[in-house]
């Protein structure tokens, strides 16, 4: 007997013992490895039992999608990777950034390299096109196909052909990759060196960070810029943006919630599908920012993780909504591995309720008028048409890039893809926040 065979018969041997066991609870589960083996061997066209397997996966999720679990996700043994770098905040890579430009389309780097990588070291600048990965061209190629050729094993070289702006011909820079960490929390303009500002300009004593996603390292992010933030002086309020985020870690958003609440609050409780309470999540008070004034930014993207944090201070009046009314995603996804670990199932398996014991979750068919997402408070509802979020959308990835200002072909290459952004463009929902928070007392918060 074949190893392949051998082997095939083991799994097949050990899930049929799984099902016998199951079959007086569910007895389709022998069902579906009935039909695996009876596909298996007979199917006129012979298909690798990993694409069986995928199928099959793929096909009982989408049976849930049907009846309005929208979240619930098989990740396989391809995509695990790229799944899993966005929770654990790291990857293998040089530290650029890039997006497709120019005539010919051709990878191009948008933004400083983050200081202290491999990039910045390499002196790799802002506008430098990469040509080629490893003698590979680039040309004609996604941006997710040349993301991955430049990503790789840490500490292994990988080879940019670069073509600079007004230089006459292409260099090649050999770089050894490095860990590259994956921020979440930004802050509202880079300085000349690349790092983020996390006060306001004109007003330094109103703090401000955006939660792109809540990840593993976030809440340790958060609370390293809040410490640098207070060495000092007492700030006289913080913004805290999660527009266009999201969500993440359900562990994150918990953590970040404490920060700002005295104990024994609390900040968000699970329920089953039967309606039972399987976990509250309770406030420390160990956070130490529990008199912090708060505003915090939401908008039509705003979801999952972010919601949590919205509703709960919102609940406890620690902290002014502003904004948009938010997504509505009211579910908690466990992540499992499956497969000897070779994939995942990100499967809805909780809701979650905010402290006013609601459930925010909008589900299929709700309108406007159902009761879902985090609504602004009375007077601080900035609500946006497609056209303007674009538009907004447009000016934060802009001003994501360098800081105030940038100028030259690279520039006017941004300008024709994105479109022009009108002048003296002004974030409202922002610009409420700081109004705000410049004329709150200090330290005011219940």
């Amino acid at each position: 007997m074949s190893y392949r065979n051998l082997m095939l018969l083991m799994a097949m041997l050990l899930v049929s013992y799984a099902c016998y066991v199951r079959a007086e609870q569910n007895p389709y589960a022998r069902y579906v490895a009935a039909g695996f083996s009876v596909i298996d061997d007979w199917a006129l066209e012979k298909a690798p039992d990993q694409e069986l397997f995928n199928g099959a996966m793929h096909g009982m999720i989408s049976v849930l999608h049907r009846h309005g679990d929208q979240h619930s996700e098989f990740v396989d043994a391809n995509q695990q990777d790229a799944f899993t770098e966005e929770y654990d905040q790291e990857f293998g890579g040089v530290g650029i950034r890039l997006r497709l430009l120019g005539e010919p389309q051709m990878p191009t780097v948008i933004g400083l390299p983050e200081p202290g990588t491999p990039a910045a070291e390499a002196d790799i600048r802002l506008g430098d096109r990469i040509e080629a990965v490893d003698g590979k061209a680039t040309a004609g190629l996604s941006l997710e196909e040349v993301t991955r050729m430049v990503r790789g094993p840490i500490g292994e070289p990988v080879t940019l052909t670069i073509m600079r702006p007004d230089a006459e011909a292409p260099h090649a820079v050999t770089i050894d990759r490095a860990v590259i960490m994956v921020e979440s929390i930004l802050g509202d303009v880079r300085g000349p060196d690349g790092r983020w500002n996390f006060l306001i300009s004109e007003n330094p004593r109103i703090g401000y960070v955006r939660i792109r996603m809540f990840g593993d390292k976030t809440a340790e992010e958060l609370s390293s810029v809040l410490a640098e933030l207070t060495k000092d002086d007492e700030l006289a309020g913080l913004i805290i943006d999660v527009r266009d985020d999201a969500g993440g870690a359900l562990d994150a958003a918990v953590e970040i919630s404490d920060l700002f609440l005295r104990a024994g609050r609390q900040i968000v409780s699970t329920r089953d599908r039967d309606g039972n309470v399987r976990d509250r999540y309770l406030s420390t008070g160990s956070g130490g920012y529990a008199g912090l004034p708060l505003v915090v930014l939401v908008d039509r993207n705003s979801a999952s993780a972010s919601e949590i944090v919205a509703a709960c201070l919102q609940d406890y009046d620690r902290a002014k909504i502003v904004g948009e009314r938010s997504y509505g995603k009211g579910t908690v996804q466990r992540l499992m591995h499956i497969e000897s670990g070779r994939s995942m199932l990100k499967l809805t398996s909780a809701t979650y309720w905010r402290p006013s014991e609601k459930n925010i979750h909008r589900m299929p068919g709700d309108d406007e008028s159902a009761e879902w997402g985090v609504t602004p408070d009375d007077g601080f509802l900035v609500p946006l048409t497609d056209e303007e979020y674009e538009v907004w959308r447009n000016y934060r990835g802009r001003r994501d890039l360098i800081g105030e200002g940038l100028e030259g072909d690279l520039a006017k290459e941004l300008t024709a893809h994105d479109g022009e952004l009108p002048a003296d463009y002004q974030d409202q929902a922002l610009r409420l926040a700081i109004e705000f928070l410049s004329q709150k007392p200090e330290n005011s918060s219940k």
